[in-house]
């Protein structure tokens, strides 16, 4: 009934979870506004959550979580983000694990619903062709918040850093795969634009690590680098797909190559090509309501406020080679690295846990 209710208006619910926040959102025809609005507040403050409803919707849940834990590219860095902090939070995957989500029941799920209602921060955010004054008010009247309502700001006090170890899990796959995971700026961290240059010029088809452990070496069937922000914490992230007898050489390229990043700083072209790339894709985000509301959301929640909003490309173009260098000297350093591996070659299937070791067109809204 939800889903015919939002095609009715032009558009379709859509279902949002990260690791700081969740929630609804709609793209539909400016003029039902008021109506789309009306049904995202019940989608998220009344739902049903018919007991039968819960049931189906958990065992999907099961499959997915079944198919991260198969997976070569995503389980390496789930199973490294749980050594750097801890099995809770940011340390566990989003769609949750296996034995975790099947146990879930019907009570619980409506516990958790109730807590959230009364105790979470709710923010509302429209965009399309829509006046704000009017846009406002409708969307006011429907969520204006009681008055004991907690709306303070979020706690952004660092999280605590656990890594330092390794994960491994055994499999018969004909590669190995692993992660590494490095404490990095957080989203709110002034030094986050330099860690998004340095993931920039580390990875893609382009990149210094692509060209000296594929392209060089011939280490790698894949590799990637990245620059991981949320609200408490962040952190540097590589990943690497080899063959199982090449797994000790691959690890000792990668940190011989992140070591390089430690040690001098990129290059002026290095450093000017990243640049380019990051600032033009800001601009491209923004040619739909969607990649805007996305925009805005990431700003209000997690960053400094909506003044981030008046030049996106701005935060890269200031970026220096000294700043790249500074983070990479800071961020990279062996002590506080943390792993995770499945490795391939083997029959075991067993999880070992070593010590740790020093369109949307004109004309809509959503």
């Amino acid at each position: 009934g939800l889903a015919m209710a939002f095609e009715e208006l032009g558009g379709s619910l859509g279902a949002s979870i990260a690791g700081d926040w969740f929630g609804f959102s709609a793209s539909v025809l400016s003029r039902h506004l008021g109506d789309a609005a009306r049904l995202l507040r019940a989608a998220m403050l009344e739902p049903t959550l018919a007991e039968d409803e819960v049931i189906h919707e958990r065992a999907t849940l099961s499959d997915e979580a079944r198919g991260l834990a198969d997976d070569m590219f995503r389980h390496p860095i789930v199973m490294a983000f749980g050594e750097a902090f801890g099995d809770a939070g940011y340390g566990l995957p989003i769609s949750g694990l296996p034995e975790t989500v099947a146990a879930l029941t019907h009570a619980q799920v409506r516990g958790w619903q109730h807590d959230q209602r009364e105790r979470g921060r709710l923010t509302v955010l429209a965009v399309g062709d829509v006046d704000p004054d009017e846009a406002a008010e409708v969307l006011a009247g429907l969520h204006s918040a009681p008055a004991d309502h907690d709306v303070s700001e979020p706690i952004r006090a660092p999280l605590a850093w656990s890594g330092g170890g390794v994960r491994i899990q055994e499999r018969a796959k004909s590669q190995t795969a692993f992660a590494m995971v490095f404490p990095g700026p957080a989203r709110h961290d002034p030094e986050r634009s330099a860690a998004e240059v340095w993931a920039a010029i580390a990875s893609g088809l382009g990149g210094r690590l692509f060209f000296a452990l594929r392209e060089r070496r011939s280490l790698a069937y894949t590799v990637m680098a990245s620059s991981w922000q949320r609200l408490a914490a962040g952190a540097l992230v590589t990943y690497i797909a080899t063959s199982p007898e090449r797994e000790d050489e691959a690890r000792n390229a990668m940190l011989e190559e992140l070591e390089k990043f430690r040690t001098e700083p990129p290059s002026a072209e290095e450093l000017s090509r990243a640049v380019m790339y990051l600032a033009g894709q800001a601009e491209v985000q923004r040619q739909t309501t969607g990649g805007v509301a996305s925009e805005l959301l990431d700003a209000w929640l997690l960053g400094s406020g909506l003044d981030e909003m008046d030049d996106p490309g701005a935060k890269y173009l200031a970026v220096t080679t000294e700043a790249v260098l500074a983070v990479a000297q800071r961020c990279l350093g062996a002590e506080g690295r943390s792993e995770g591996v499945v490795r391939g070659g083997t029959e075991g299937g067993g999880r070992k846990a070593a010590g740790r070791q020093g369109g949307s067109t004109a004309g809509n809204v959503e």
